[in-house]
């Protein structure tokens, strides 16, 4: 009996923290613009694929 693939994803809810101090949840793949809710400041901004952080990886969240 053959075993069926199941793939898994390739994206990851991160904790990044601001130069504030704040701590935020943020998607690997952002197609938007996060700021901080605090001060304000681009955390994640899009590019092609994955989201480019500004801010300090804490934690990968599992799924």
């Amino acid at each position: 009996m053959k075993k069926k693939y199941i793939p898994e994803p390739r994206s990851n809810f991160l904790k990044v923290t601001c130069e504030c101090g704040n701590v935020q949840e943020v998607f690997t793949h952002a197609t938007t613009i996060v700021e901080c809710r605090v001060c304000g400041k681009v955390l994640a901004e899009p590019r092609s694929g994955r989201a480019g952080l500004n801010a300090e990886v804490i934690d990968v969240l599992d799924q």
